[in-house]
């Protein structure tokens, strides 16, 4: 039988009660922090709100899990901004506990909980556990999928292959990056298992469950002239490259910052090493290091996002616990202990930026969280103007606007559903908004009164074909220190 369990763990690690006592507390913090943060929604998590509203297989950019993720939050505990990302803490615990799990079973004990403490503290996780993402859910289903294919090698079993193709399926129904799992998983089984260890037959058994599952959201796209499937496509379009340096340097520095700066040398140090050792490491990876140099060589091609390799880090904690058990290495063991230590300092920042919606005591020149701030305040003022002037539609011109201000506007009573929509000159619907809210499409009466909120003070660049287009007033709300927002309100009347 095949075993990598190691038989003499160099790492006396703190014990099984303290290590559950650290992920509960970090967790409870996490949590805390959204209760009491002055962050506002990020655009992606407004919309997916919107897309909560109606629950479906599929939405326009993104497969469905994240949507029935927050559905299930917020019809427990409301629309508040904290019930929306309330699953992004609490997913990165169980998170911790699957990969503590894994390498306990797969490694030895001490692996285990090192596994654990390394996920929970990893700079992804920390911002992860406040921002709910596509990538949360995929993180949890590629890891349970981990799990029960490490327990497959063990056993060659149909009944664990089967669990491992149904979180596979899943992990695709949160975000498409699930396929790198698939493709290199396979690429692992033909180069170094060809039925050793796991036969044909639970290949295929994996294969069809992950295709079954997957299949709701494929049948979705078929009726929907596959939009996220090609939304997909075209993010990854390499028709219009630019070979640029610079992208991969910005890129692989982030890396730095996902995982952690020394864990991430660490991981680097071994990963080479991790090619030629025992079936187990080498399927760990094989299904973490080929998915940053993907990333890295599009990043030259085009661009790419700091989160788009997150899902290697699965594979390189679960790497790095592994060795860190093992070694006698003094330096390595020392390298360790300083980067978790940095980890921990990193995601206990994160924390107090979360609570504080404060970088204090740092005092950037391009504040982020400015990006996500005022947006309440604002929208009150466009009710009172929406009211006042007794208008039936408001309309935006940008994503960012429509889908902040339409959470702000309907979060608590609903009453300007329908009512909002999006201005655009494009042919080609660009975005959610732009397909299923393009104010060009929608049914008009002649008398109409409108209110176009605009970021710009000036209308005359976008034909809205009204009449009696007046300035009505300008909207202005303080965001951080030395900046503010401010919106330019027009009423016009439909011809």
């Amino acid at each position: 039988m095949l075993s990598l369990r190691n038989k003499r763990e160099s790492l006396t690690l703190i014990s099984t009660p303290v290590v559950l006592f650290i992920l509960m507390t970090i967790t409870l913090l996490r949590i805390y922090s959204l209760y009491v943060s002055p962050i506002e929604l990020s655009v992606d998590e407004a919309q997916y709100w919107h897309w909560s509203r109606n629950i479906d297989f599929g939405y326009y950019t993104k497969p469905p899990f994240i949507a029935w993720l927050i559905g299930f939050s917020t019809f427990i505990f409301g629309n508040e901004e904290w019930a929306i990302r309330l699953f992004a803490p609490i997913t990165h615990l169980f998170i911790s506990l699957v990969l503590w799990g894994t390498v306990k079973y797969a490694f030895g004990a001490n692996s285990g909980k090192i596994a654990a403490l390394i996920w929970i503290f990893t700079p992804a996780a920390s911002l992860g556990g406040f921002i709910i993402s596509t990538d949360t859910p995929l993180l949890f289903f590629w890891s349970l999928s981990l799990l029960f294919l490490l327990i497959s090698l063990r056993q060659n079993s149909s009944f664990t292959s089967l669990f491992v193709g149904i979180f596979l399926g899943f992990a695709f129904l949160s975000k498409y990056a699930a396929l790198y799992f698939l493709i290199f998983f396979i690429l692992w089984w033909l180069i170094y298992d060809r039925s050793t260890f796991l036969s044909i037959k639970n290949i295929l058994i994996i294969l069809f469950a992950s295709f079954l599952v997957a299949s709701t959201n494929l049948y979705w796209n078929y009726l929907n002239d596959f939009v996220t499937v090609n939304h997909t496509i075209s993010n990854a379009n390499l028709s219009v490259i630019t070979l640029n340096y610079d992208n991969v340097i910005d890129f692989l520095s982030s890396q730095f910052l996902v995982f952690g700066p020394l864990l991430f040398l660490l991981y680097l140090l071994v990963i080479m090493d991790s090619f030629f050792k025992d079936r187990e490491i080498t399927l760990l990876a094989l299904i973490s290091f080929p998915i940053i140099i993907l990333i890295t060589i599009q990043s030259f091609l085009k661009i790419a996002n700091a989160n788009w390799a997150v899902t290697a880090y699965v594979g390189a904690t679960l790497i790095i616990s592994y060795y860190v058990a093992l070694t006698r290495s003094t330096i390595f063991k020392m390298s360790f202990y300083l980067g978790l230590f940095l980890n921990i300092a990193i995601s206990a920042y994160i924390l107090t930026i979360t609570i504080n919606g404060s970088f204090y005591p740092l005092n950037l020149k391009s504040n982020p969280l400015r990006k996500n701030l005022g947006f309440e305040n604002l929208a009150s003022k466009i009710y009172d103007t929406f009211k006042k002037e007794k208008v039936s539609k408001i309309i935006f011109e940008k994503r960012g606007d429509i889908s902040r201000f339409n959470y702000y506007l309907n979060k608590h009573d609903n009453n300007f559903q329908n009512k909002i929509f999006i201005k655009t000159n494009s042919i080609v619907p660009s975005n959610f908004y732009e397909l299923n809210f393009n104010y060009n499409l929608i049914n008009k009466t002649e008398g109409e009164k409108i209110l176009i909120v605009k970021n710009v003070p000036d209308i005359s660049e976008t034909n809205y074909n009204l009449n009696k287009i007046k300035f009505i007033k300008s909207i202005t709300t303080k965001t951080v220190q030395n900046s503010k927002r401010t919106y330019y309100l027009y009423i016009g009347e439909i011809r």
